[in-house]
C-alpha cells in the first residue's frame, strides 16, 4: 500500500485541515469568501493533494505566487478559480487564459501584452489588479496620485481581459498595533471608493491575509487569502489565539533505526561535538538536513520517543541524526527497540514538540519551517485516523 520504505515522513491530518477551513468560514463576516493559499507546494504539505481537498471543502479561490503552480494544479483535475498571486510575464498569458487561471495584473507591460491575444468573446484571461498600499513589492501604487485609477481604467477598456478583482496585501497584520495595517486599509479604501464612484464593474475586492483574518475581519473586503492558518499555525504570538482555535495539520515523524550502548567519550557524528558518558544508549533515525531539518538545529533539537523529549546528539547529519535514548527508557517500558516511533514535530502520548518550538531554535519562522520539508520526505494523508493517501516525489510509478 505504502509507496516509500524509509519510514521518515511527514503525516498530514485532512481532518485538521477540514476542521481549519470550516473554523474560519464560520468566524469571517456572512458572505466573505475564503482563498486557500496553496503556494510552495501548500506550506510543505503537498500541492496536488492539498488543493484538491480545499476544493472538496467548497472554498471560492485557491491562491498560488506563480503560474507553473497553477498549471499544476489544474492539470491534475482541480477545475476551481486558481488566482496567481504573483507576476505572470507576458509569454504566459495565452497559457493563463486557455487553462482558465487568473491572474494578478499590476505592470504596464503586461497589460500592453494583453491587448496583442488573440480576441475571444468567449473566453478572457481573468485579472486582479494589484496595489501596493504599503508593502513595497507588487502592486500599483495607491499614494493619491491618479496612476492607479488609470491603470484599472485602462485594464477595463482591454477586451481580452476581465476585470474581476482588486486587492492588496497588508505588512503588518500580524502585530499587535494595527495602525499600520489601518492606514493600508484607508489607503486600499480610497482606490476601491473611486472604482465604486465611477460604478467600475469590479466584483472581488480583497486584502486580508490569515492575520487580518482573525484580528480584522472587517478590514478584509470580500475575500479571506487563508494562508498558514489554514494549516493550523497561527501567523505570529501577537495575533489574537482566543478568537480562533487551529489543529496542526502536519506532523513530521520517524522510527529508530538502530540502537547501541556506547562506550564512554565514544564520539558522535562528524566533529565529534558529543562524547558519550559510559553505557550511554542513543538510537540513530533516519531524517537529516537534507530533508529540512537543519543542520543549525545541533544541540537544540529534541524529539519525541515514548512520549518522552529526549535531546539530539552531536552534529546533525544530511540523512540522519542520534539522539539520546536514556530518558525515554527511565520512563518505563524496557529498552527502546528500532522501528519505536520518534515524532520531531507533533504530538506523542501527551508530549508535543510544536513548529514554533522548532522554528524559534532556527532562529526563523513557523512558515519558513514547514516550507522547509524536503520534496524527498513522503507526504502520507490522513482521514480519521487512516491512510488514505500517500504522495512520494522519489516514487518512480
Amino acid at each position: 500500500m505504502y509507496n516509500y520504505y524509509r519510514p521518515t515522513r511527514a503525516e498530514i491530518s485532512l481532518d485538521a485541515l477540514r476542521s481549519n477551513i470550516g473554523t474560519f468560514r464560520s468566524s469571517v463576516p456572512d458572505g466573505m469568501k475564503l482563498l486557500a493559499s496553496v503556494k510552495a507546494n501548500a506550506y510543505g504539505h503537498g500541492l496536488i493533494q492539498i488543493s484538491q481537498e480545499a476544493e472538496a471543502c467548497g472554498v471560492d479561490y485557491l491562491g498560488v505566487a506563480f503560474l507553473d503552480e497553477a498549471i499544476q494544479i489544474r492539470r491534475s483535475g482541480v477545475m476551481m478559480p486558481i488566482l496567481v498571486l504573483g507576476y505572470v510575464p507576458p509569454n504566459g498569458l495565452d497559457m493563463a487564459r486557455s487553462l482558465d487561471i487568473t491572474i494578478a495584473l499590476f505592470r504596464d507591460d503586461v497589460l500592453k501584452a494583453a491587448r496583442s491575444l488573440p480576441e475571444n468573446s468567449s473566453k478572457k484571461l481573468k485579472v486582479h489588479i494589484k496595489l501596493d498600499t504599503g508593502m513595497g513589492r507588487l502592486g500599483k501604487l495607491a499614494d493619491g496620485s491618479a496612476d492607479a485609477m488609470r491603470f484599472i481604467e485602462a485594464a477595463l477598456r482591454v477586451p481580452q481581459l476581465g476585470v474581476e478583482g482588486l486587492f492588496t496585501h497588508f505588512a503588518k497584520s500580524d502585530e499587535a498595533d494595527k495602525n499600520y495595517t489601518k492606514l493600508q486599509h484607508e489607503r486600499f479604501a480610497a482606490v476601491v471608493h473611486e472604482v465604486r464612484s465611477r460604478s467600475l464593474p469590479i466584483e472581488i475586492v480583497h486584502s486580508a491575509n490569515t492575520a487580518a483574518g482573525i484580528d480584522t475581519p472587517e478590514l478584509g473586503g470580500d475575500m479571506l487569502r487563508l494562508g498558514i492558518g489554514m494549516y493550523g499555525l497561527y501567523p505570529s504570538p501577537e495575533v489574537d489565539h482566543s478568537k480562533v482555535r487551529l489543529k496542526p495539520v502536519l506532523s513530521l515523524k520517524t522510527e529508530v533505526v538502530m540502537v547501541k550502548e556506547l562506550r564512554e567519550s565514544w564520539g558522535i557524528s562528524y566533529g565529534t561535538r558529543y562524547f558519550a558518558e559510559a553505557g550511554e544508549r542513543i538510537g540513530t533515525i533516519p531524517i537529516g538536513y537534507a530533508d529540512g531539518f537543519s543542520r543549525l538545529l545541533t544541540g537544540k533539537a529534541h524529539v519525541l520517543i515514548r512520549g518522552q523529549r529526549v535531546p539530539v546528539l552531536g552534529t546533525i547529519c544530511m540523512d540522519q541524526c542520534m539522539i539520546s535514548l536514556g530518558a525515554a527508557e527511565a520512563a518505563g517500558g524496557g529498552p527502546v527497540a528500532t522501528e519505536e516511533e520518534a515524532v520531531l514535530i507533533g504530538s506523542q502520548l501527551g508530549a508535543e514538540i510544536t513548529a514554533e518550538e522548532v522554528a524559534d531554535q532556527l532562529g526563523t519562522i513557523n512558515y519558513e519551517l514547514i516550507c522547509m520539508l524536503a520534496a524527498r520526505v513522503p507526504r502520507v494523508y490522513m482521514r480519521n485516523g487512516r491512510v488514505v493517501a500517500v504522495s512520494n516525489a522519489l516514487d518512480a510509478q
